[in-house]
């Protein structure tokens, strides 16, 4: 994993104070090229919906790292929807949890 990478995951750990960053894609499995993207599942404690706009945390998160060189594909999940689709065949989420690197994890 290159520090790009691990940059990009401790700024999101700094704006979202996340449950689990999880990198997955061709950077976690190590056939990255250099016009790839980053792709991260960021796994957060609370729920959506009510209050917790998906979207604004969206939009939040990627102003945040807008600076970096590199196209980055944010996915925010809550730990409930995670275990929800970790065994679904052909959720995206799945395929993070089964080939992902978890690069945050909150103590």
């Amino acid at each position: 994993m290159n520090a790009l990478v691990q940059k990009v995951a401790e700024t999101l750990a700094r704006e979202a104070a996340p449950e689990k960053i999880i990198l997955f894609g061709s950077h976690a499995t190590g056939d990255a090229k250099a016009e790839s993207d980053i792709d991260l599942l960021v796994v957060e404690s609370g729920e959506f919906g009510g209050g917790k706009s998906r979207r604004k945390e969206l939009v939040r998160l990627s102003r945040a790292v807008a600076e970096f060189p590199v196209p980055i594909d944010l996915l925010i999940y809550s730990r409930r929807e995670v275990e929800q689709w970790k065994t679904s065949v052909n959720h995206v989420v799945a395929r993070a949890m089964r080939e992902g690197k978890v690069l945050y994890e909150r103590p």
